[in-house]
């Protein structure tokens, strides 16, 4: 859906819903485009550098953010009460190069929480509630306000 025009883009998403709907079928979409997930999807994959940051519902992943990342990106969205001409947070550093992955969290070196753990192995998927999960070993901390 990158390149396509609004129209287009609506015109195709709506086909692709047709027929899901017609075929009973799932529906795998691989989009960088949050308007996109929130506005077509029931579950979310938020992947970062290859590997499972977080999943959920749609509500989970943009109501209950749980990894620093997803939080990242949707505190980059703009809103309507952005002042205009204002910037947008960014999150900091930059994606580590495929070919050279650090052995622990992906997202370590771009974090604000992390801490000497997070270089030294991959952190698990850990289920929360329903469908949602994330793979931080802070997650609780962050939640409580005590990272």
């Amino acid at each position: 859906t990158t390149a396509l025009d609004v129209t287009i883009q609506a015109q195709i998403l709506e086909l692709i819903k047709e027929l899901q709907f017609q075929m009973g079928m799932a529906v795998i979409l691989i989009t960088h485009d949050l308007g996109v997930i929130a506005e077509t999807s029931n579950s979310v994959v938020v992947m970062y550098a290859g590997r499972v940051a977080e999943q959920g519902t749609v509500y989970d992943i943009f109501e209950r953010p749980r990894h620093p990342y997803t939080q990242g990106l949707l505190a980059s969205i703009p809103r309507l009460e952005t002042e205009p001409k204002s910037k947008l947070p960014i999150i900091p550093g930059m994606v580590p190069g495929l070919m050279d992955l650090p052995p622990g969290c992906r997202f370590e070196n771009r974090c604000p929480y992390r801490i000497d753990a997070c270089s030294k192995r991959p952190p698990r998927l850990e289920k929360m509630k329903g469908l949602h999960g994330v793979s931080c070993i802070r997650w609780r901390e962050i939640l409580i306000g005590n990272a």
